[in-house]
């Protein structure tokens, strides 16, 4: 069976973020995959580097108690989904907390030999939720920077992971009730769902 994680940030509970997340999780759950949500702002995640996690990545302490449970989580997965919505061209600071503080040296790599380590062979999806189109993110350069950051560069150079992709919840509107905006993000996360359950 496989297992999968999927990692969601939104302050908002009834978020679309959240809806994109538990619909990545429905898919796979439907073709008999153990699937698991984890908010990271319900889970009251701290982004915020510490003195305790530059102590850790100098190789002078553990890892901070916190971020134990979610490498956990991250390395018992068979396919992990990352979705959170795109502020001002990257990912929110939450994230960059998360991407700082637990996909770090002793667990995603080896610090002496950047060999990958925990994450290596698994499959992920980067979900970003833009206000914009997914084309002119690609004709911006926004596209190419963002996977070339977190694909390229994290997840493939550093982690291991060949098998990952950034996927677009485009065109959004926040807090439209517009019954035409409504359908079309319906839409979306249909194929969110069909993403889900393609990938186990």
């Amino acid at each position: 069976m496989s297992n999968v994680l999927v990692i969601t940030s939104n302050p908002e509970p009834a978020s679309l973020t959240d809806a994109v997340g538990e619909a990545f999780a429905a898919g796979a759950r439907g073709r008999g995959a153990q699937a698991e949500v984890l908010d990271l702002y319900e889970v009251g995640f701290n982004p915020v580097y510490s003195a305790e996690d530059r102590a850790h990545y100098l190789g002078q302490a553990p890892v901070p108690d916190d971020v134990v449970p979610i490498q956990g989580k991250l390395a018992d997965a068979d396919v992990i989904a990352l979705v959170f919505p795109v502020y001002w061209y990257t990912m929110p600071a939450m994230v960059k907390g998360f991407f700082d503080r637990v996909i770090c040296r002793g667990f995603a790599y080896d610090a002496a030999t950047g060999k990958p380590l925990a994450l290596a062979g698994k499959t992920v999806r980067v979900i970003a939720l833009t206000g914009g189109a997914r084309q002119w993110y690609e004709s911006d350069g926004i596209d190419a920077a963002l996977r070339n950051q977190i694909c390229a560069q994290t997840f493939t150079k550093y982690c291991g992971v060949d098998d990952v992709d950034l996927v677009y919840v485009d065109n959004l509107s926040m807090g439209d009730d517009d019954s035409a905006k409504r359908a079309a993000a319906a839409l979306q996360l249909e194929r969110i769902t069909a993403l889900g359950a393609s990938l186990v």
